[in-house]
């Protein structure tokens, strides 16, 4: 059965409560309103402006971070829409998909709420149900912080934004998690995803087949390539390295965050070992999202918030991104890629931190 793609109204713009990463527009691209009629698929709006109060899809950041590492030179607002050509349609739905991950619901499985087990499920083709999977793992979460952070457990949605799988957000699965094992599942899916970029995976790859130090402890099913990025959207099929390329754009976006990871500044002039690129600041901790105030989080995830911070670093996240475009554009192997992540971008400190809520994002921080 093909995909029922909802189109979110204007009145699911002004989301209320906490967005998890870097924030994402609300009612999609042009592109996937297209794709979708052209699928054959219904639109109609179905989130009421009360019940859209989740998450992260108000305020178009990621957007305006891809644009504007693909040349867009205009203001702040001026490169947040993001149906701009600059970057395309194919690599924002990749950095789309690490804050929506579609799925499929097993049959008898959350019976009791507004879902359906025939198509996907995702923030714009089951929104009601999304909005309840996304509340109910929250309380599962707050009432048991490790309730999702056994590798497997729950739905994508649970996992990557409560569990095993935090890291495609550039934070820990939990508190106390060192460091380095953060870095290290961070490293894990930037080769994964660069591994679709350059053609080593394919759509038809099973995960379980892929040998990366890691994975196997969080991709052992079934799926492949295929369904992990573009169930039920198959527009996407022929572009999957773009979407690959934007989901690991979203990820190294989410590492300049500071609600997601605490950097020292930047030393002036210090670059890289590998050449003239120049150090990011380096990780002094990766946050965990568990104990910490969904208020504060969302502040920093804020555009205003992004925009001094771009403004404060040097180097800053537009650089990063415009450093993998360039790397993207050149179709360069992991090892030139993988080089400049893990000695440029994710540098541990010496005195790096095992994972906490972060002292100005706890509940109890003033």
């Amino acid at each position: 059965m093909k995909p029922k793609v909802i189109l979110l109204t204007a009145l699911a713009l002004l989301l209320q409560a906490q967005s998890f990463a870097y924030q994402l527009s609300p009612v999609g691209t042009l592109a996937e309103r297209k794709f979708a009629k052209r699928w054959g698929t219904t639109i109609r709006a179905e989130v009421m402006l009360t019940e859209s109060a989740l998450h992260n899809f108000s305020d178009p950041v990621h957007e305006t971070l891809t644009q504007k590492a693909f040349g867009c030179d205009g203001d702040w607002g001026q490169c947040a829409d993001p149906d701009l050509e600059y970057a395309g349609p194919y690599v924002i739905a990749g950095v789309r998909w690490n804050d929506d991950p579609v799925f499929m619901l097993n049959s008898g499985e959350a019976a009791k709420l507004p879902c359906s087990t025939k198509d996907t499920v995702s923030f714009v083709t089951q929104t009601r149900c999304w909005i309840e999977l996304f509340r109910d793992a929250e309380k599962k979460s707050l009432a048991d912080p490790t309730f999702f952070t056994k590798p497997g457990t729950g739905t994508y949605l649970s996992r990557s934004h409560f569990g095993d799988l935090q890291f495609l957000h550039s934070m820990a699965s939990r508190d106390g998690e060192p460091a380095v094992v953060t870095r290290g599942n961070i490293l894990m899916w930037a080769e994964f995803t660069w591994g679709v970029v350059t053609g080593k995976y394919h759509l038809g790859t099973k995960l379980r087949e892929i040998q990366i130090e890691g994975w196997a402890l969080h991709f052992s099913n079934g799926q492949t390539v295929q369904d992990l990025f573009t169930l039920g959207r198959p527009w996407l099929r022929p572009h999957v390295k773009e979407v690959a390329f934007g989901s690991l754009l979203h990820m190294i976006q989410d590492s300049f965050a500071q609600g997601h990871v605490e950097r020292s500044d930047p030393l002036f002039g210090q670059n890289c070992p590998s050449g003239s690129v120049a150090l990011s600041g380096r990780v002094r901790e990766f946050h965990s999202y568990a104990l910490q105030s969904h208020a504060k989080h969302k502040e920093a995830d804020a555009s205003d918030t992004a925009q001094k911070q771009v403004q404060l670093t040097d180097p800053d996240v537009i650089d990063a991104g415009k450093q993998m475009r360039l790397y993207f554009e050149r179709q360069s192997s992991w090892q030139e890629v993988g080089q400049y992540l893990s000695q440029c971008v994710f540098v541990l400190d010496d005195d790096a931190r095992p994972a906490s809520a972060g002292d100005s994002f706890s509940e109890s921080a003033n």
